[in-house]
């Protein structure tokens, strides 16, 4: 593409084609903060389009949100970049994501798009080593399998995605499902507040469930319990989230869910469950024989005193059992 063949004109806003998503990495939704600069100022940077075959009509390339926001305004015409019929789509895609990527970054979704269109165009290996740091993602091949798994699932979960309500690892671990499986489990990731790590922990502790019992992982997802803690509206998201992860790891792991609940209620009776200055931890997943304590002080007095009410809990029946677990 030589530069001669781009052009900056006045486009009539009428001749622009705003259904054509060929390149558009996300649709414009809220555009309020997108109105006002370019009420006071105009257009920044302009947006890109290329001409279409048939007639003096354009496609958009880049700057959907600007253009729509012009309209918005009531602009009849705007400044634009604008590149041939002929312009090669590899070479609007880069020109896509390039203006993004130095402009405003991406939500997942938007890799996800990015990821697969490029594939279209350059092998694994240079989408991989050339075109992920753009994305922001390091260069690895499992982050490009990731993405196009993401790009697979159905809308609202691409929506939850774009939202940075649908962690990476997990949305490709769903991709893997059965479409009724990730229908199910819709819900809960739209209405709970997991993080990164929860969402995983909870599709797997589904997906071991579902193996053990040789069941489908829907059916345990329209068990009355967890159909009652999803729709709590007594508790705040927060709380049903924390109600629906431990309820299911008692059913994966009854032994260990059981070890925690009695830990959890030895160290309430004994004052450390929500201790300012003293936090005992147990080994992890109860095994191995250490203990972690970590102590908060600020000065030879306070420590002496915090050592004196270990030496005064350790003398408690509560203790030896709490250690012992």
């Amino acid at each position: 593409m030589l530069p001669t063949q781009i052009q900056l004109q006045e486009i009539p806003l009428s001749a622009v084609d705003f259904n054509d998503h060929t390149f558009v990495v996300s649709p414009p939704h809220d555009l309020n903060r997108l109105l006002a600069p370019i009420k006071e100022v105009g257009l920044l940077a302009p947006p890109w389009l290329r001409a279409l075959p048939a007639g003096d009509c354009w496609q958009v390339v880049t700057g959907l949100k600007r253009l729509t926001a012009a309209a918005e305004l009531g602009w009849e015409r705007v400044p634009a970049l604008t590149l041939p019929a002929g312009a090669p789509d590899s070479h609007c895609l880069l020109i896509a994501l390039f203006d993004n990527a130095f402009s405003r970054g991406f939500n997942l979704l938007e890799m996800a798009f990015f990821a697969t269109r490029l594939l279209t165009h350059w092998d694994r290996q240079v989408v991989v080593a050339k075109f992920l740091p753009y994305l922001g993602l390091p260069p690895s091949p499992a982050h490009l399998d990731r993405l196009v798994a993401i790009f697979t699932l159905e809308p609202p979960l691409k929506e939850l995605a774009a939202q940075g309500r649908l962690a990476l690892t997990a949305g490709a671990f769903l991709a893997g499902w059965d479409l009724k499986d990730r229908v199910a489990v819709l819900p809960f990731l739209k209405e709970l507040p997991f993080s990164q790590s929860k969402q995983e922990e909870f599709l797997e502790g589904l997906d071991l469930l579902a193996r053990r019992e040789s069941t489908t992982r829907r059916e345990i997802l329209s068990r009355t319990e967890l159909k009652q803690y999803l729709l709590d509206k007594g508790r705040t998201p927060q709380e049903r989230a924390e109600a629906v992860r431990r309820l299911l790891n008692r059913w994966v792991s009854p032994g260990l869910s059981a070890a925690r609940d009695a830990f959890g209620a030895l160290l309430h009776r004994l004052g450390l469950r929500n201790h300012p200055r003293l936090r005992l931890q147990p080994p992890p997943a109860f095994e191995g024989p250490d203990f972690h304590l970590e102590i908060k002080f600020r000065d030879a007095p306070e420590l002496e005193m915090l050592l004196e009410e270990i030496a005064r809990l350790t003398k408690q029946e509560e203790f030896h059992i709490l250690t012992s677990l």
